[in-house]
């Protein structure tokens, strides 16, 4: 008997509650647990989905997983003192799930970033005591101001309220603009990079009453009851007539007025109007939604307000130039024009000037908030804590003493920079350049080519320091309040406080932007990368009532995101009774768990999982939970320097892995052309990662990890190297993922966070050799018995969406090739069949088995990949979009297999959008060659040296291709049908079901049955 004969199997090698879990995960990606919103890593993965599977692994087999789910685990023998390994623990979601099911936990990561995430995320701390940290911060006197350090950072962000002149109104945002030079000789002018002139944009709701009558006039009209307001000058606002009452009140007049009276818009009276009420019927205030846009105008600056739908050209209120507002001067994401008409790139403008000279920019509004127009009361208690003070519950207890048109807005205003705000700012560059010496900020250079999307290399975008990233207030800003942070004498307290600088840095920099959608900041590396826009944002670096990002708001995170650990909670999905019926629900379930890590039951090393070898454990593992990279999608070491290079300035000392400049890249596992990382190189630090954590797993332990799916060589790298390391692969499940919510290709794109369940193969054990002709029957024996499992309940009643079933399916299929990983060989001479081509032929099997669009008859079952495609969707197309193309392959293939099969090319139009499908007759020389026949197709058709197409060289469609450009350039048939005698049943088939399905086929198609299906000479 062998080893893994007496294995107890576990509940996840056997089922995984998809279903469950999807509804749960979707809407945690939009809104994570507190104790993931504390910091900023890359791809998080749903936690729902990690505790479900350490439970899985855990649980023996039979348990419902979703029961054990909502079960408290603090005292669960199946779960306390297990001992689990992640070894790439990222943002550390396997380490906080497992502390919560009292495991032991070993957490491993090469960049000292993620290792300082889990650190903080999980280390102990009094509430209060970090609450008095925050306090103590707020009120450590800053030297070079002698003042408070919340006092002095906020008085860097004060301007006058444009509406009731109060002095001390808050900037929330500053907005920017980046400029290139003309590169005309003659020219040489500074062209500012808009791409339009949309300051902002918001559709306020507000009340009114409909159609009033005048009693002057006796026309109607709405009296609105709120301002609808932007900015606070009346005259710098316009509006459209047909379009300003607001949606749905067409070309209706309207006027403001919170009083008794009312200035009436058709006679300009001011009189007292009341609506006229429909029959039986009381008079009833509304909400309508108004259009607001501010502009800036190109010729004076002037910043003002078109309310109502914005047209292609407007007139400044102030200057009364006309332009178009939506068009900057972009002409596209890459190319300025100057108003002289010369047109270049903006990166060849930018290196062109001297480095010193690369980064300008010019700011041209902000965005404040006044508390005298806000109507609120946010009075502060002196005696109150910081966190009191600063998380601002804004309520609407009092109206503005004064008309107010930003009362409906909470005081929030957009207007040009003022020359009192240049002066501010001024003042502030000036005080960097005397205080730079003595605070703490980084200096290192940005490393040549640094970048994570092409294009997108910070150098080349001018910034040749990592400091350049920030502009010489927010610098002030951010070492003022670093050096502050350093004064804390509690090593522990002074690592939280870091940890909500670590998130400060990215709102508080040069990458961000303004979302005029949802009117805030979008902060850096919200897209994973480094994209410098053209018109960056500045927050308020301590903040006031409003603005993301800011350190107040941080602070509630972090402190939120402790309390969580101590009291942490799941949500789950109930049904609750509606007059349109029972509506789904997430409420919070609490739980006695508790995330705490200490040096007794959690060990995280900031170091390559190369080096596991090293660890010297007591126990073996019982299970590994991971989320390996994700090969060339994302460089984290790359993006991680932009918080490494702030952390390493109070970190270095305290711990050698932040010592060095930069976060470690050398030994970084991913696909890194700069670097000399192949995808060789991939899957060999894999294989040592997964060989390594199975020397230290226990022989009935189970490797589960997630790896996000899109139909690329990557996912094969990765299976390739599990199989390499001594495992098999048991199940795979489909979960949802970001990517699946979006993009042109809906519900059926494929792109999965797919569960891979493994477990180590026995050693001792022998591979029995077998054929790939048995093993893909008996693929697809196991496939079929899995669709009538699926159709019977296995993963609940709801059915299954096409795409999830394929995974599913592979899983199974997977399982049994990896049982023979390397003894499956084809044909006489014994050729091993290799991952890459198995896991073709699978993917096309199970696609055939589920797919129900223009099924394929039974003579097509065992068709190629290529050859599939093709009779599903290539035959009825002379061009095809590569949505649909990405769509139709379901994972089976890529593109770039069709193209090299020789069906089709990228196509010219809509800039390669398309692919243009090769018809027949085009192919038809290219096959003559292809099945070694020269010009003349019957010379030699019968010799005996003329050796037959080779399987791996040729596929099915090429057959039907070559008989159908034969048949159209009217070649005889029949030697070439008796070559391929051995096909007869299939190509029959194919040229009745190609005839149903391209019409334009037929005649051709008609010839080629004919042929093979010749009419008798004479009938009896």
């Amino acid at each position: 008997m062998s080893k893994q004969d007496t294995r107890t199997p576990r509940a996840i090698e056997e089922y995984f509650p998809i279903v469950e879990i999807n509804r749960l995960a979707v809407p945690e990606r939009n809104s994570f647990k507190p104790i993931y919103q504390m910091h900023k890593w890359f791809a998080r993965r749903a936690s729902c989905v990690f505790r479900a599977i350490l439970l899985g692994c855990l649980k023996p087999a039979g348990t419902d997983i979703m029961a054990e789910f909502y079960r408290d685990h603090t005292h669960d023998p199946d779960t306390n003192g297990k001992v689990i390994l992640d070894p790439f623990m990222g943002g550390g979601t396997t380490v906080v799930e497992a502390l919560r099911l009292g495991c032991h936990v070993i957490g491993i990561d090469l960049n000292p970033v993620a290792w300082f995430i889990v650190k903080t995320e999980v280390e102990p701390v009094d509430i209060d005591a970090l609450k008095d940290a925050f306090e103590r911060l707020a009120n450590r006197t800053v030297e070079w101001s002698g003042k408070p350090l919340r006092e002095t950072l906020l008085e860097q962000y004060k301007t006058a309220c444009p509406c009731c002149g109060n002095a001390e109104a808050d900037i929330m945002y500053t907005f920017w603009v980046k400029s290139a030079i003309c590169t005309s000789p003659t020219c040489k002018r500074e062209v500012p990079l808009y791409s339009d002139y949309i300051v902002a944009q918001k559709k306020p709701s507000i009340r009114y009453w409909r159609d009033v009558r005048c009693p002057k006039c006796s026309k109607t009209f709405d009296w609105e009851i709120e301002p609808a307001a932007l900015i606070a000058d009346a005259s710098l606002m316009r509006e459209d007539a047909r379009t300003s009452a607001g949606e749905g009140r067409g070309n209706v007049r309207w006027a403001y007025s919170a009083g008794k009276t009312v200035g009436c818009p058709h006679c300009h009276e001011e009189v007292e109007a009341l609506p006229a009420p429909a029959p039986g019927q009381k008079n009833k205030r509304e909400r309508k939604k108004v259009p607001l846009t501010v502009l800036l105008c190109p010729h004076c600056e002037q910043v003002w307000q078109w309310r109502g739908e914005l047209p292609e050209e407007v007139s400044c209120p102030a200057c009364a130039t006309n332009y178009q507002p939506s068009n900057g001067n972009l002409a596209d994401v890459y190319d300025f024009v100057c108003q002289c008409g010369t047109r270049d790139k903006i990166l060849d403008s930018l290196r062109r000037l001297p480095p010193e000279q690369r980064l300008r920019f010019k700011s041209y509004a902000i965005e404040g908030y006044c508390d005298k127009c806000s109507g609120n009361d946010n009075t502060k208690n002196e005696t109150s804590t910081l966190f009191e003070q600063q998380v601002v519950q804004v309520s609407k207890q009092a109206a503005p003493q004064h008309e107010c048109p930003l009362s409906k807005n909470n005081g929030k205003f957009i207007r040009r920079v003022a020359a009192a705000d240049l002066a501010r700012y001024q003042a502030a560059c000036e005080q960097w350049a005397g205080e730079s010496r003595n605070l703490p900020y980084p200096q290192q250079e940005v490393p040549f080519g640094y970048q994570t999307v092409k294009g997108n290399d910070l150098p080349g975008h001018g910034f040749i320091y990592w400091h350049q990233l920030f502009n010489p207030r927010q610098l002030l800003c951010l070492a003022t309040m670093l050096k502050a942070i350093d004064e804390e004498g509690d090593q522990t307290l002074k690592e939280m406080l870091l940890s909500a600088f670590f998130q400060l840095v990215r709102n508080q920099c040069l990458l961000c932007f303004y979302d005029i959608t949802r009117d805030h900041l979008v902060p850096a590396l919200s897209r994973k990368d480094f994209a410098p826009p053209k018109t960056p944002l500045e927050n308020s670096v301590w903040g006031s009532a409003y603005g993301r990002g800011t350190f107040s708001s941080i602070i509630d995170k972090i402190i939120v995101g402790k309390e969580f650990c101590l009291h942490p909670s799941d949500r789950k999905l109930v049904f609750q009774s509606s007059g349109t019926g029972n509506q789904p629900v997430l409420i919070d379930v609490p739980r006695d768990e508790r995330i705490i890590g200490t040096t007794a039951n959690v060990l995280l090393e900031a170091q390559s999982s190369t080096h596991l070898d090293a660890l010297n454990l007591d126990n073996k593992l019982d299970v590994i939970v991971t989320d390996p990279p994700y090969a060339k999608n994302v460089n984290y070491s790359e993006v991680a320097d932009f918080f490494y290079i702030w952390l390493r300035l109070l970190l270095a000392d305290k711990y050698p892995s932040f010592a060095p400049e930069f976060a470690p890249k050398a030994e970084e596992i991913n696909v890194q052309a700069a670097r000399g990382h192949s995808m060789e190189d991939f899957e060999r630090g894999l294989t040592e990662v997964f060989r390594k954590s199975g020397d230290l797993l226990k022989e009935e332990g189970l490797l589960v990890f997630t790896f996000h799916h899109e139909a690329n060589s990557a996912w094969e790298t990765v299976l390739e190297s599990v199989m390499k390391a001594g495992f098999s692969v048991e199940a795979a499940y489909p979960i949802e993922s970001e990517a699946r919510k979006s993009g042109s290709m809906g519900a059926q794109k494929i792109a999965y966070d797919i569960i891979h369940v493994c477990k180590k193969r026995d050693p001792d054990a022998a591979i029995t050799p077998r054929s790939w002709a048995g093993v893909r029957q008996e693929i697809r024996r196991r496939a079929r018995e899995e669709i009538r499992a699926i159709e019977a309940g296995r993963y609940g009643q709801e059915p299954l969406p096409a795409a999830d079933i394929n995974v599913i399916l592979i899983g199974k299929c997977l399982e049994l090739y990896s049982r023979h990983y390397g003894a499956i060989t084809e044909g006489e001479e014994k050729r091993v069949v290799e991952l890459h081509e198995a896991l073709k032929e699978i993917r096309n099997l199970v696609d055939a088995l589920v797919t129900r669009e223009h099924p394929l008859p039974p003579e097509l079952e065992d068709l190629d990949a290529e050859s599939r495609v093709y009779l599903l969707t290539l035959c009825g197309h002379k061009e095809i979009k590569s949505d649909d193309i990405h769509k139709t392959t379901r994972g089976v293939l890529e593109p770039d297999d069709l193209m090299a099969a020789g069906l089709m090319t990228k196509g010219r139009a809509k800039r390669g959008r398309t692919y243009e499908v090769k018809q027949p007759i085009e192919r038809y020389r290219d096959l003559l060659e292809k099945f070694q026949v020269a010009d003349n197709p019957q010379a030699g058709l019968f010799d005996d040296d003329l050796p037959p197409a080779s399987p791996r060289q040729t596929i099915f469609i090429d057959y039907v291709h070559l008989l159908m450009g034969l048949a159209e350039t009217g070649e005889r048939l029949q030697p070439w049908l008796y070559r391929f005698r051995g096909m007869t049943p299939q190509l029959r088939a194919a040229c009745e079901y190609l005839k149903g399905r391209n019409a334009g086929f037929a005649p051709v198609l008609e010839k080629i049955s004919a042929s093979i299906d010749p009419r008798p000479l004479f009938v009896e």
